[in-house]
């Protein structure tokens, strides 16, 4: 049997474990805890030299499609026309296949552009850039899948601006957390019962989601403000002299003239690279 003494020593010891607890957790419920931002979706490029001051004027060509939907190209192109115009970053308009101005431009190659060619269409358009690429895969059923190739190009210069190169699959556990602030952000109600899983299911909100997360990877200030920005994290951005072949040949003219570039890997990145 323990005497007195040893049993108000072991009550002390024990109150003093519980105001040392209490203590300790007070801080922390004054504590706001904050949700860590979302990483920034896929593979995508910004050229830190690229003069975004003055590019006010960007036209969008309709993205060539290399799926067996012949209206896919031409919904998606829009779609990120609108998710585009809500950044508010430059004056934006988009260019359609069937429109007339299209083809009078008589572009033989919609993949690459020369010197030449970016003049006329930057004569013919009043614009400062273009944004241009491919829609490589689009499937509907049974679960939403869509993966495009897109680069914003000066026409003043030839020079890279920024690209992105991505696959967006439904069934990647990994969206539902992007889907779901898209949907807060841009859709909010009117859903029930589905609410953001409306994503899942329907087309047309899932067009709307991924051209949300391509606007988004476009920094909303200058570049020449801000330090590199890639989705691969690279420290430092060295000039180099090429594109690959397969990817960006623009002219060896152009390509010699640029400052600053980035190396686009037709697989599944888009990052600068060393020389």
């Amino acid at each position: 049997m323990q005497s007195p003494g040893v049993t108000n020593i072991s009550q002390t010891l024990h109150k003093l474990k519980l105001l040392t607890a209490i203590v300790l957790l007070v801080p922390l419920a004054a504590c706001t805890i904050v949700k860590p931002e979302l990483t920034e979706p896929g593979h995508f490029y910004v050229n830190r030299y690229a003069d975004m001051v003055t590019t006010n004027r960007v036209t969008i060509f309709e993205f060539d499609s290399d799926t067996t939907n012949p209206k896919y190209s031409a919904n998606l192109t829009l779609a990120v026309t609108e998710a585009l115009r809500k950044r508010h970053i430059f004056a934006i308009s988009t260019l359609y296949h069937a429109d007339p101005a299209w083809r009078n431009l008589n572009l033989s190659d919609t993949s690459s552009y020369s010197l030449q060619e970016l003049a006329t269409i930057r004569k013919q358009l009043k614009a400062d850039a273009i944004i241009f690429g491919s829609i490589t895969q689009y499937q509907p059923f049974p679960h939403l899948t869509t993966a495009l190739r897109l680069r914003m190009v000066d026409l003043r210069d030839g020079k890279l601006i920024w690209a992105i190169e991505q696959v967006w699959d439904s069934t990647d556990k990994r969206l539902e957390e992007r889907m779901k602030v898209f949907f807060d952000h841009e859709m909010r109600s009117g859903y029930r019962p589905l609410d953001w899983r409306l994503i899942l299911t329907s087309p047309r909100a899932f067009d709307k989601f991924v051209a949300f997360e391509i606007a988004r990877t476009l920094p909303a200030v200058p570049t020449s403000a801000r330090g590199p920005l890639s989705s691969e994290n690279t420290k430092n951005f060295r000039k180099i002299s090429h594109f690959p072949k397969n990817i960006s040949q623009i002219t060896k003219k152009n390509l010699k003239s640029t400052t600053s570039a980035a190396k686009i890997v037709t697989t599944d990145t888009i990052y600068p690279t060393e020389s």
